[in-house]
């Protein structure tokens, strides 16, 4: 994981569930600064006390998707696995040089996953429409103690070059993608009409027409045609 997050003494590092900080200690080695954020108070109490004598290192007791960048230029973690979900998107919000992630094997290949594929959703969608995601290698169940039932795979999220710029409405784009892949196997055209009729004055839905929306069904659109059709909606709201 150190070797793939390729630290620098230039480089903060912010940790998410840092454990017993086994991975904290071979990080605050290399780099300038290590923000570990613990959620567990008796093991945020031990991490204090265990690394009391070194100075680059801060541990901070609480939620780290609520404490937020803490000044980090890389995010490397191990984290709890109920929330790879949430994580992910914490990590479109707040641009980090590279983010290095332990998930669940079959968690790291929706994020990977390609438009019109089985593992193709919402979360994909919102991952690479602003980073892009690599596994580097599997990691086998038999690689911990205890064992989990599950296979893992090491990430690495890398941010596009200033995707904001091309999107005209982010907060539009999120829902929009949020609510049609509720239904992402039906066409787009039926998804999207209902979607207009539920968000907008009704006149707009003439515009409808006016969109160009692909012959496709949910899951096949990739995130370059999702902005483009967002940037289309926002741009007719706009002449209402």
């Amino acid at each position: 994981m150190v070797t793939a997050a390729n630290p620098s003494s230039e480089d903060r590092i912010l940790e998410v569930g840092p454990g017993l900080g086994f991975l904290t200690e071979e990080l605050a080695r290399k780099v300038g600064g290590v923000v570990a954020v613990e959620k567990d108070r008796t093991l945020a109490k031990y991490l204090k006390h265990r690394f009391s004598n070194v100075s680059n290192l801060k541990i901070i007791q609480g939620d780290a998707l609520t404490v937020g960048k803490s000044g980090c230029t890389k995010l490397v973690s191990s984290p709890p696995y109920n929330i790879s979900s949430d994580l992910v998107l914490f990590i479109t919000r707040h641009r980090f040089d590279s983010a290095t992630l332990l998930f669940q094997d079959e968690f790291a290949r929706r994020l990977t996953a390609k438009s019109g594929s089985r593992e193709y959703g919402r979360l994909t969608v919102a991952l690479q429409i602003y980073a892009e995601a690599e596994v580097v290698m599997k990691v086998p169940r038999s690689a911990f103690y205890p064992s989990p039932r599950v296979d893992s795979a090491l990430v690495t999220i890398k941010p596009r070059d200033d995707p904001s710029s091309k999107i005209t409405d982010p907060a539009l784009l999120e829902d929009l993608v949020r609510s049609i892949f509720t239904q992402r196997r039906r066409r787009l055209s039926n998804v999207l009409r209902k979607y207009l009729e539920n968000r907008y004055p009704r006149e707009f839905n003439s515009k409808l027409s006016q969109l160009n929306v692909p012959e496709k069904r949910v899951y096949q659109m990739d995130p370059t045609e999702l902005v483009s059709l967002a940037n289309e909606i926002a741009d007719s709201l706009r002449e209402v």
